[in-house]
């Protein structure tokens, strides 16, 4: 029986050879065969393209004004933009550090508002969102004239017309904090 499955393996093998049965050479790649390698991207960073500044202001003394309570030696000035309103759109306003002129009967002092009063440096007033902002004082020496609250601004605007409109009618500040009487001194003994 071995030389039956002996002959009949050695047919089976001429028998492939003769079809194309055998071992054949690799067919020749056609384009669509081929697998195409990704492009080799660069490690470097793309170079940006140069910002575009954007034309800009800085008033000294902002358009501004709004209502002073008063409580004792203590002052709370709610400051609100009196400038060209709507602000005109693309534009963001940034105050500045507050101050008095002149010095010498009212220092900043923020007690003088209530604890939740958002302060005014650095509040960002755009068209969708205005919301007023806080200035406390407190009276440090007798006066008789009012004292005005300064308070500076930048403004970024989207064009130079824009900017140049910011100022509005009306010029600088409009509040002013008012010297009241202060409490005596107490003897010292």
């Amino acid at each position: 029986m071995f030389s039956g499955r002996k002959a009949l393996a050695t047919g089976l093998l001429l028998l492939l050879a003769g079809c194309g049965g055998g071992p054949q050479p690799p067919a020749e790649s056609t384009p669509a065969d081929t697998i195409a390698e990704p492009s080799f991207e660069p490690t470097e960073p793309e170079s940006t393209q140069p910002v575009q500044p954007r034309p800009s202001l800085d008033l000294a003394s902002a358009p501004i004004g709004g209502n002073v309570q008063e409580n004792g030696i203590f002052r709370c000035a709610e400051v609100n933009w009196l400038g060209r309103s709507p602000i005109p759109a693309g534009t963001t306003i940034v105050t500045g550090p507050p101050h008095v002129e002149p010095g010498g009967v009212f220092e900043l002092d923020q007690r003088g508002c209530p604890a939740d009063a958002r302060p005014c440096p650095d509040v960002q007033w755009v068209r969708s969102n205005f919301q007023p902002c806080f200035v406390g004082a407190r009276q440090v020496a007798a006066g008789t004239e009012d004292i005005a609250l300064i308070m500076p601004i930048h403004a970024t605007c989207t064009t130079e017309a824009d900017c140049r409109s910011l100022a509005g009618d009306q010029p600088g500040s409009q509040i002013g904090f008012t010297p009241g009487d202060l409490p005596s001194a107490s003897p010292s003994g």
